[in-house]
């Protein structure tokens, strides 16, 4: 019954930011950079979320928890994984940004960087260890 509940509101509040996210973009009219970085790291978001909702389902329907022990292990990695990688963009990004476009990246970019490969690293390493199985 936990696993039902927990999976219910992740629905919901998934629903929620898909509903919030189109209002958004029906409403910005013209969209710059420094709001389609925002909008990415959302979607990021948003596509793990659904990908972890569709997993915890499928294991539901199977007549199995929601999350076994190597799911757990699976999402420990992936976060680790994730974690290493937001760190060496923060490093990264504005030295590439530095030499290769000769453009000193603000702040606000700077984090927009960290959270983006953070978000793309852990959801490529929690799809390809869990469907590797370990």
């Amino acid at each position: 019954m936990k696993d039902k509940l927990g999976i219910s509101v992740g629905i919901g509040i998934t629903a929620l930011a898909i509903v919030t996210i189109l209002f958004y973009i029906m409403n910005a009219g013209n969209l710059e950079l420094n709001e389609i970085l925002p909008l990415l790291i959302v979607l990021i978001l948003i596509v793990s979320t659904i990908y972890i909702l569709w997993d915890r389902i499928k294991n539901i329907k199977k007549g199995l928890p929601a999350q076994d022990e190597r799911l757990k292990i699976t999402n420990y990695k992936a976060c680790y994984y994730g974690f290493i990688a937001s760190i060496w963009s923060a490093v990264g990004a504005p030295l590439i940004s530095g030499i290769f476009f000769d453009y000193e990246l603000s702040g606000h970019h700077v984090t927009a960087a960290v959270v983006l490969f953070g978000g793309i690293t852990f959801m490529i390493s929690y799809i390809y260890l869990a469907w590797k199985g370990y």
